[in-house]
């Protein structure tokens, strides 16, 4: 290991830099923040398959009977009365499933017609805890630390998801899908926030494209093992879905606090310990070396964008700077883009799931059908990457915004106004491409939100936003009712949603080339154009 000089590093970014930008040790934490994908997407979309419909029909009873005078409908029983030539209507209390009972959980509590509710109920009880979730653990990894809620979140979140495979019935089954999504956000947001501090900003979108492509990974693995397990019971199912959490003990032994957060809340015990522990797997030689404001009587010197050039300015405030989470609403400043990005991720969370429940089938084998969605999330990675890299995550917002708004509003015209194969062909492409722009924008959100609100609001930030995400996940099961009675509307709703978000998108600071702020007058100093060393 060679000895050499190193200039102290003014900015958390020159430390990373000072570690090496893709060193072993980000890596390698990047990489098993990228397992934890897994866990997160095994417990969002099991239910997909663990509640699929179970093709039902009123089951014969001897009150009825079974003769030519007697229908047995989906939902109710039809008797004609061959004296007086009246049909009467009975409503069915038992059902027969095209599937064995224990197959779903739609088989086995008879979560048909009247009861259909109960089915959706859990799913919507998810997307609030969610909500929950991202309001009050993130809240949490502020104050006290990344890491411990991260793995807080992971082992919570695999005990509720554990506890589903012997809920007795819905009522228990749907509670614990409340717990089960509080927690499994605690996990969404920790792991973003995390990975956009472990690296400098000239790297950030690289890693960025890896954790997405992870992502889309984990939804292909997701289908392959609901596939391998397709005549097995839901429970069993379950189970198998919720052993990926064991993951968790990857964090537990290996992974480190945010070097960020430690430097920026004057913890110096962790941050040194954290530095050169880095350094040591890097092998670089960091002795002597101070931290930004720690260890050395010097203040620090930040970095501020004037335009789109850096500067070097002396940094006021040498002390935490300490936030609550009504400081993102405080000042006009912030309240600005808060609305903007709650209401890009609202559009963003709407149109996405919605246009999964309601478009029509890629195949008519649930299985695939489930794969092929998979595939349509890849492109969003190398887009973000391609396009922000190059001119800034605005004008990649606002691009794809408008991609996705004009592909949804145009294949909505084709299919009212034009009939013939051709144009249901013409249609679906233009379906399928809106929803790769918006798929690129959702998941671009995770990337860009930690990118514009200081360290220590980054994860309050990200939880409204993703609480706001949430809101729109709650309105998307209604949209196939608005569907089955306009199906026009949909599609009309979400191109036109998409255009106005494009352009409340110019509005936002551009992140691209720029050092994740430490407090809101960073934010404040940066421009609209990328900022070039």
């Amino acid at each position: 290991m060679e000895d050499t000089k190193v200039e102290p590093p003014r900015t958390i970014d020159n430390v990373l830099q000072l570690l090496g930008s893709l060193g072993r040790y980000q890596l390698f934490q990047a990489v098993l923040l990228a397992v934890g994908n897994l866990s997160i997407c095994f417990h969002l979309l099991n239910f997909v398959f663990i509640a699929q419909d179970a093709k039902e029909q009123c089951e014969v009873t001897p009150l009825y009977g079974n003769s030519t005078d007697t229908n047995y409908g989906t939902c109710d029983v039809s008797v004609l009365n061959s004296t007086t030539n009246v049909t009467t209507t009975h409503t069915c209390n038992a059902w027969t499933h095209g599937v064995k009972n224990d197959y779903s959980i739609v088989s086995e509590w008879d979560l048909v017609c009247g009861n259909v509710f109960f089915a959706r109920l859990p799913q919507s009880l998810f997307i609030v805890g969610q909500g929950i979730g991202a309001a009050t653990v993130s809240l949490m990894s502020d104050k006290f630390g990344r890491r411990p809620f991260l793995v807080m979140s992971h082992v919570l979140t695999a005990g509720a998801g554990l506890a589903l495979a012997f809920a007795p019935n819905i009522a228990a089954f749907s509670a614990l899908r409340l717990v089960n999504g509080i927690f499994q956000q605690g996990i969404v947001v920790t792991t973003y926030t995390m990975l956009m501090e472990a690296f400098p900003r000239s790297r950030r979108l690289e890693v960025a494209m890896f954790n997405a492509l992870s992502w889309s990974m984990s939804t292909v693995l997701l289908t392959g093992t609901a596939y391998l397990l397709r005549d097995a019971d839901w429970r069993t199912m379950q189970l198998c879905f919720v052993s990926v959490s064991i993951t968790v003990l990857l964090h537990i032994f290996f992974l480190g606090e945010s070097l960020r957060w430690l430097i920026t809340n004057k913890r110096a015990k962790g941050a040194f310990a954290i530095f050169k522990r880095a350094a040591k797997m890097n092998k670089v030689e960091v002795s002597n070396v101070p931290l930004p404001g720690i260890g050395t009587e010097t203040a620090p010197v930040e970095l501020s964008s004037t335009k789109s050039k850096y500067a070097e300015t002396p940094e006021k405030h040498t002390e935490v700077v300490k936030y609550s989470c009504l400081d993102l609403v405080r000042t006009k400043f912030m309240l600005k883009i808060c609305a903007v990005v709650w209401f890009s991720w609202l559009i963003d969370s709407l149109t996405y799931f919605s246009l999964y429940l309601t478009s029509s089938s890629l195949a008519d084998d649930h299985y695939l059908n489930f794969f092929l969605n998979s595939l349509a999330e890849i492109p969003s990675g190398p887009l973000n990457l391609f396009v922000g890299k190059r001119w800034g995550r605005r004008v990649f917002f606002m691009f794809f915004h408008v991609l996705a708004g004009v592909c949804l509003l145009s294949a909505t015209a084709i299919r009212t106004f034009v009939v013939g194969q051709a144009a249901s062909t013409a249609a679906t492409v233009l379906a399928f491409i809106g929803k790769i722009g918006n798929s690129a924008c959702f998941n671009a959100m995770f990337v860009y939100a930690p990118e514009i609100f200081p360290t220590n609001l980054r994860s309050a930030g990200m939880g409204s936003g993703s609480t706001a995400a949430r809101v729109g996940g709650m309105i998307a099961p209604f949209i196939s009712i608005l569907a089955a009675i306009a199906p026009w509307a949909p599609g009309i709703i979400f191109g036109v949603a998409c255009l106005v978000t494009a352009a409340l998108n110019y509005m936002l600071p551009e992140a691209e080339g720029r050092e994740l702020p430490q407090t809101i007058e960073d934010v404040k100093a940066w421009g609209k154009a990328p900022a070039r060393d």
